[in-house]
Order: C-alpha cells, then sequence, then structure tokens
C-alpha cells in the first residue's frame, strides 16, 4: 500500500506596508524556506488584502508579523486577521503575541511558574523604586511593553537623587500623574507604573560588567541555537543594557550550561511559546535568570541581525526549523520530532 501525499499547506505571511523595510526581507525567506519545505508562503500586506477582497487568498494558516488595522478595519488585529482568512489559524496565537508584548505579564506568568527572573519591582510609587535602587545598587527602568531596549533607563541613586542614563545623558527622574514621558532639561518626568529591574553585572578588580546575555531559539519544546549578545568596551551606564538595538553584537555559542537551557525550556513552556526565543543573563556569581520571552507577531519581532555574522551557517538560522515547523503542523503532524536538516556546526 502507497501512503497518500500530504498536501501542499498554504500559509500567509501578513505585514503591514510601514513595517515592510525590516519585515519584508524576513517574509521573503521564511516563503523560500517555507517552499523547500513542501509548502507554499503567500506574503501580503494587511493594507493590499483588505482593499482587494477578491485576491485574498485561501490559507490553511497565517503567519502574522508587525501591522496595524487598515483603515476602515475594525480596531482589533485579530478581528482583522479573522475577516481576511475566515477559518485559517494564526499559528502564534494573538493571544501569546500580547502576552510576550506585555512585558510585565510576562514577568507574572514566569514568576507564576516558578522561573527564575531577577528582582522586580512594579510600582506607581516612586519612593518604592528608590528604596529599590538602593537595595540592588543599580537597576533598569523597563517599559511595560516591548520596546526592544529603546525604552530602557539604568538608574542609581546620587547625591541621595534617583538618576538615570539611557544612552544620550544622564537626567534626574522624577514622578508625573500622567501622560507620557517628559524631558525637561535634566529633569525626566516619568509617569506610572514603573516597571525596574535589578541589574545583573559582575563586579571584579576594575569597573562593573553587564552580566552574560544569552538568547535560546526554540522551536518545537527544543534549543535549536544560542547567541550571545555582547559589548567590547563599557563607557556609561546605559551600556549595560546589552541590546542589539543599542550596538550590541551577536555571536554564536556552542556550550551552554544544563541548568541555563533547562530554564529557557521551562520559561518557553510557562509562556506557551512553541515558537520563539528565549533572553537569560548570568554571572560567575549570579544567575542564571530570564529575562524575556519573545515572538514573531503584531508588535514585535524576532531580531535576525545574527545573519550578518561572519560564521553564519544554515545550522543557525531561526527561520529555517520554523518553516519545517509550520509546514509540518499544517500537514497534520504537529507533534513530530524535527529531522535534521543541516549538519551540526563545526567549531570556530
Amino acid at each position: 500500500m502507497i501512503d497518500a501525499p500530504l498536501a501542499v499547506p498554504r500559509i500567509a505571511c501578513l505585514f503591514g506596508e510601514p513595517f515592510e523595510p525590516f519585515v519584508g526581507p524576513v517574509a521573503r525567506h521564511l516563503g523560500e524556506l517555507v517552499a523547500t519545505m513542501g509548502g507554499e508562503m503567500v506574503t501580503i500586506s494587511a493594507e493590499a488584502a483588505w482593499a482587494a477582497p477578491d485576491a485574498r487568498p485561501e490559507v490553511d494558516g497565517v503567519y502574522v508579523l508587525p501591522f496595524d488595522p487598515p483603515r476602515s478595519a475594525p480596531d482589533e488585529r485579530e478581528d482583522v486577521v479573522a475577516e481576511l482568512f475566515p477559518g485559517a489559524p494564526v499559528l502564534v496565537p494573538f493571544a501569546l503575541q500580547d502576552l510576550c508584548w506585555d512585558k510585565v505579564a510576562t514577568q507574572e506568568r514566569l514568576l507564576k511558574h516558578g522561573v527564575a527572573t531577577p528582582a522586580t519591582l512594579v510600582t506607581d510609587d516612586l519612593a518604592e523604586v528608590r528604596s529599590f535602587v538602593r537595595d540592588h545598587r543599580m537597576a533598569i527602568l523597563k517599559e511595560p511593553r516591548g520596546c526592544g531596549g529603546s525604552g530602557h533607563l539604568v538608574l542609581w541613586i546620587e547625591d541621595g537623587a534617583l538618576v538615570g542614563d539611557g544612552g544620550s545623558h544622564q537626567v534626574r527622574i522624577e514622578a508625573r500623574s500622567d501622560g507620557p514621558t517628559q524631558l525637561d532639561g535634566e529633569v525626566l518626568r516619568y509617569a506610572p507604573p514603573f516597571y525596574v529591574q535589578r541589574l545583573i553585572v559582575q563586579h571584579g578588580r576594575g569597573l562593573p560588567v553587564a552580566g552574560q546575555v544569552l538568547r535560546a531559539y526554540v522551536v518545537d519544546g527544543e534549543i535549536r541555537f544560542w547567541t550571545e549578545r555582547r559589548r567590547d568596551h563599557y563607557r556609561r551606564p546605559s551600556d549595560f543594557i546589552v541590546n542589539a538595538g543599542r550596538g550590541a553584537r551577536y555571536r554564536f555559542l556552542h556550550d551552554v550550561r544544563h541548568e541555563t537551557a533547562k530554564l529557557a525550556l521551562r520559561a518557553a513552556e510557562a509562556t506557551g511559546v512553541r515558537w520563539g526565543v528565549v533572553d537569560l543573563v548570568r554571572t560567575q556569581g549570579a544567575g542564571p535568570y530570564v529575562l524575556e520571552v519573545d515572538v514573531d507577531g503584531a508588535h514585535m519581532i524576532v531580531d535576525r541581525s545574527y545573519r550578518r555574522i561572519p560564521e553564519f551557517r544554515d545550522y543557525f538560522d531561526f527561520d529555517r526549523y520554523l518553516a519545517q515547523a509550520i509546514v509540518r503542523r499544517l500537514q497534520g503532524d504537529p507533534t513530530a520530532e524535527p529531522s535534521p536538516m543541516v549538519p551540526a556546526p563545526k567549531r570556530f
């Protein structure tokens, strides 16, 4: 008896036209890989799909990248996708996208499941923030929503005042009742809630340096590879925010301690992430701790700038594993063990 061939799954990769310059290359690369795995991916903007109902493709699933609802469309992105592609499942559910975008909600979920994170404070009282920073010497004031590190401030106490550095210059932090953050000379007026996290640093003979910041790339319950974000120099407090958007560089790692890998998988399981990344930090004396969990979604996108590293090989391509997992799921095999697609990497 000859088994019938599996159906060719058709997937829509949806994104917004204003975001095309940075999400378009991801969508096209993912589409090419889906084709090599036996599927078909149609990349389409939300604006184009909304403007031409008759041209909307019939698909078996929708992979969402950043977009805003088009004019005259429903306000909720979930409703937009449901109307554009009725009956097609969103491969990264909107509830999961929203959880990862809401860093406070992510933190609460991780703590609820016993996942270790740096000491964290969420409060409306700036006096509590001062006390927290005094206890921990240095902390990071984070935006409660995903911001790619661009909205973070490193905090410390100086001459009894709460001060911070976000990369441009040092400011004194004061509270305002509501509204957007406002810079007035050397004073930054910040509206609650305040989401503050202990800064994990390594103290040595000289100046402190940031803890080792790791990223685990998780697909279907397995860590496919690791990267580390690092800086060559630490010249000011904001350099402790080791983020690619702030000039940090990636490198690939081949060996990560078992306890670190175990914690990353626990974080993915606790948040329900099937395809995404987990960021962790550790030093010789502290950690590992989970910093955040990220997925591709309507609000955000997993950074792929690791592809520019000279040592990049197919083995380190998150999208390759993602494409295989998506195709297998839509072919009706969501629990299949992924097969090796490329040889294991050689040590460089």
